[in-house]
């Protein structure tokens, strides 16, 4: 009798895995198409020489070689780690800051309000956010020229002038991702154990302590997990501000690897030295974000 049942339900086992496999496959088949496919088929076409219409023609690793010949690209590598440094007190420090700040606030309406009030801009599409920054930046009827001209002071081609461009694109970008970090500290720190924060309290611990040594450990996950996004943000996902805003510019000075993957593939045609540039990024970042993880501890908190 138990070997029957044992037979049974291993049988009813297989037909569950069966099932499982057949509802899954489409969904592997369609994420690996439209995922890792043109991943793996750009990294073919790092090693050729293709403009869309000609024939592929091989050049083995010369795209590799001669792209950091390229200015575009050398000015992307080092645009890429000013966004990284730049976004860093928008993405990480500001939003800890005011997570800190709305935890403290008695009111409950009050605290809603104005986690409301600071999620809002990531709820609108970055495309939109541009367009609303493209306004308010405009030399000529822009509100911050405006401002400038009822107050007296000289306007500013903020678009346009090398000075002022890289500043708007981390303006526009900080402000938009701000307010998700926020709600991403607001979480964590929210589970933090209460006991560990009471007892070092009894134990004499000031504010200050309690919160350095008590939650920032505890909150380790968060905090790994804000820092990785926001360094890959910088590689690729500031590329809408960048083509909406200044379109690279002036003189590539708010450019990115990601904007100039998309200029070497779409207005120069150069397909083999746009994927040889998407493949060092990829692999670039893919290292650096495990290195990241290394040395910051990764998204678990182990007591020892």
């Amino acid at each position: 009798m138990l070997n029957h049942t044992n037979g049974g339900q291993k049988k009813e086992f297989r037909k569950g895995k069966v099932a499982f496999w057949i509802w899954l496959f489409p969904a592997i088949i369609a994420y690996g198409l439209f995922k890792y496919w043109p991943m793996v088929y750009s990294f073919i076409l790092s090693f050729a020489n293709w403009n869309f219409v000609s024939d592929l023609k091989w050049v083995g690793f010369r795209n590799y070689v001669d792209m950091f010949s390229k200015t575009m690209f050398i000015k992307g590598i080092f645009n890429t780690f000013k966004y990284i440094v730049y976004l860093f007190p928008f993405f990480v420090i500001l939003p800890l800051v005011f997570a800190v700040m709305l935890l403290g606030v008695r009111n409950k309406f009050a605290q809603e309000f104005y986690k409301t009030l600071f999620f809002i801009p990531n709820i609108l599409a970055l495309s939109i956010v541009c367009m609303i920054w493209l306004w308010i930046f405009s030399s000529s009827y822009g509100l911050i020229n405006n401002l400038l001209t009822i107050l007296g002071i000289d306007t500013v081609n903020w678009l346009t002038n090398s000075k002022t461009a890289f500043a708007c694109i981390i303006v526009v970008c900080g402000w938009k991702y701000l307010g998700m970090n926020m709600l991403l500290f607001i979480a964590g720190l929210l589970n933090v154990s209460q006991d560990c924060v009471e007892a070092a309290y009894i134990d004499g611990a000031n504010g200050w302590q309690c919160f350095w040594r008590i939650k920032m450990p505890l909150l380790a996950p968060t905090t790994v997990y804000v820092v990785i996004t926001s360094v890959i943000f910088a590689a690729e996902r500031a590329f809408t501000a960048i083509s909406v805003l200044t379109s690279g510019g002036p003189s590539y000075t708010t450019t990115n690897l990601s904007y100039v993957i998309y200029e070497f593939a779409f207005k120069y045609y150069n397909i083999g030295t746009a994927s040889a540039i998407a493949s060092f990024t990829s692999i670039f970042f893919l290292l650096l974000t495990i290195i990241m993880m290394r040395t910051m501890g990764g998204f678990g908190y182990y007591e020892e």
